[in-house]
């Protein structure tokens, strides 16, 4: 189940514009399988195909088809050198 904290909602409505997860990466290996953490990133999809928009918590998300539900994410504001961005907390890489 993928959440917006308050500092998320906050921030995506300052911005007044869509959010989207990019499209999960799978890295295989011979004897392994890890998919990286998506980047969030404000705006449209550029393969919008690939996304469903979905509205969570008021705030429209576009959420790649292939986006695990099972997890409890939470996508959360962060500021790196006064530089606010969104990321995902709760990912696990196997």
């Amino acid at each position: 189940m993928l959440t917006l904290s308050e500092d998320a909602l906050a921030l995506i409505a300052e911005r007044q514009q869509p959010v989207y997860i990019d499209v999960p990466e799978t890295i295989e290996g011979c004897c392994l399988e890890i998919t990286t953490c998506p980047a969030v990133r404000f705006g449209t999809p550029r393969q919008a195909d690939q996304h469903a928009l979905t509205r969570i918590q008021g705030a429209d998300i576009f959420v790649p088809y292939c986006f695990p539900s099972r997890q409890e994410l939470l996508i959360r504001a962060k500021t790196f050198w006064g530089r606010h961005y969104l990321s995902i907390d709760g990912w696990k890489l196997v």
